[in-house]
């Protein structure tokens, strides 16, 4: 039997970037064309590899999970763990949905004749029936696949569901801007009580390299006032928004009342998907200290009040 290593490499190539192009539209990804080409291309080049070199490790279960893993990482990126698991997921989703089509038309091709010509007699004087190995074969694929997309279906709408509370919001200080992507939270009741301000949450790595060293980590644990009781208000290098800086009172998930280290802004500025931009110039930023979700699909936690046109709307009585 005659292999030509570049129409393996070639064909490879193609179904590898189709699989990948299939994963990114499942995941909503905008992945660089150079990134699945380069994706694509590794793929591609194992395959041919096992043609070529004789490599009893190249035809194993860990060696295969790992250029699956490389190809991943490559087209995709990291982005954490679970963020990362769901790429795979979809990518091994794409390739089984791939490998049942490709087994079910060879097997209505091959098969298109009499059952009896599917019949044959070994040596050993058995008789093997090709078809129904296929046919168990595409059967397997096709559990496994659907069992997958129904999974991958379940994950979408529930990303279709959060996509609807997501807003792109934008704060403005000292002429200078930062983005992120934000949930609207209508549980969120957070106000200064004394200037009855509503206060949004937005995690400090953000502003990692406007805060003084460490803030951003030392927030996790350490109480926002001793952060605050350090600066030096005197210092000629000191930090450039330390008029800007609130403590606001929060009870936490204990119940016990804790301080939280926030900013006052020139401007927020919300989208919420379907409406206007609003503009608010009465908000404070809450910081904190960890990560608010765990996938990165928002770094901010957008109080109710502020999807609101008027941002003179009364706030209630008490704080939460």
């Amino acid at each position: 039997m005659t292999v030509y290593v570049d129409l393996v490499f070639l064909s490879n190539l193609t179904m590898d970037a189709a699989v990948l192009l299939a994963t990114a539209k499942a995941r909503r990804l905008r992945p660089a064309k150079r990134r699945v080409a380069a994706s694509a291309t590794l793929g591609a080049a194992y395959a041919a590899a096992m043609f070529v070199a004789t490599v009893p490790f190249l035809y194993t279960f860990g060696a295969k999970v790992g250029v699956s893993i490389l190809m991943v990482l490559l087209a995709f990126g990291y982005g954490g763990p679970l963020r990362f698991a769901r790429h795979l997921g979809s990518f091994y989703l794409a390739s089984f949905a791939a490998l049942g089509g490709m087994i079910g038309i060879s097997s209505l091709l091959k098969y298109a004749g009499s059952p009896w010509e599917l019949m044959e007699v070994t040596s050993s004087g058995s008789v093997a029936i090709s078809f129904r190995m296929s046919a168990g074969l595409f059967a397997v694929t096709a559990a496994i696949a659907i069992w997958l997309y129904r999974g991958e279906k379940a994950s979408v709408q529930s990303r279709d569901r959060l996509e609807a509370l997501l807003a792109d919001v934008s704060v403005r200080i000292d002429g200078q801007v930062w983005r992120c992507r934000g949930i609207v939270d209508t549980g969120n009741r957070l106000y200064d009580p004394l200037t009855r301000i509503p206060v949004m949450i937005m995690e400090a790595a953000v502003w990692r390299d406007q805060l003084p060293s460490g803030w951003a980590d030392r927030l996790r644990e350490e109480p926002a006032d001793r952060l605050v009781s350090e600066l030096d208000p005197s210092a000629p290098d000191g930090f450039a928004w330390s008029d800007r800086l609130r403590l606001v009172p929060y009870r936490g998930v204990n119940g016990s009342t804790r301080l939280m280290l926030a900013i006052k802004p020139d401007a927020v500025e919300i989208a919420v998907p379907g409406g206007n931009p609003l503009t608010h110039r009465r908000v404070l930023v809450g910081l904190d200290g960890g990560t608010l979700s765990a996938e990165g699909a928002y770094r901010a936690i957008v109080h109710a009040d502020l999807t609101l046109a008027d941002e003179q709307a009364s706030a209630p009585s008490q704080t939460a």
